[in-house]
């Protein structure tokens, strides 16, 4: 059974974070882009260091992604991923993007 279509669904899932303004997937490769404004797909301010903060969040979560530049996280997770591994990252990929919302200078970002 493959895994892509479950893969695609968590990732459309992601939408609805104030932080992700868009998701895209080709198999089991995914990437979500993080977003200042959700309607003009404005970026983030390169000096807030957006992604050398997740990657300090994301040690603690357990989770591992690639960034591309500051905005762009890259997933490619194992074959062998289940249903319930992928239920397990996406949850602590909620839990420390809500983590970086509530640092005040990401906060502010996006007020």
């Amino acid at each position: 059974m493959t895994l892509a279509p479950y893969f695609e669904n968590k990732l459309q899932g992601m939408l609805d974070h104030p932080l992700v303004g868009d998701a895209r997937q080709c198999g089991l490769l995914g990437a979500l882009e993080l977003v200042a404004d959700k309607g003009t797909k404005a970026r983030f301010d390169p000096s807030l260091k957006l992604r050398e903060r997740l990657s300090r969040i994301d040690w603690d979560t357990g989770i591992v992604f690639r960034a591309f530049g500051d905005n762009i996280l890259g997933f490619a997770p194992a074959l062998t991923f289940s249903e319930q591994e992928f239920d397990i990252l996406f949850e602590r990929l909620r839990l420390s993007l809500d983590m970086l919302l509530k640092q005040p200078e990401v906060a502010k970002a996006v007020e």
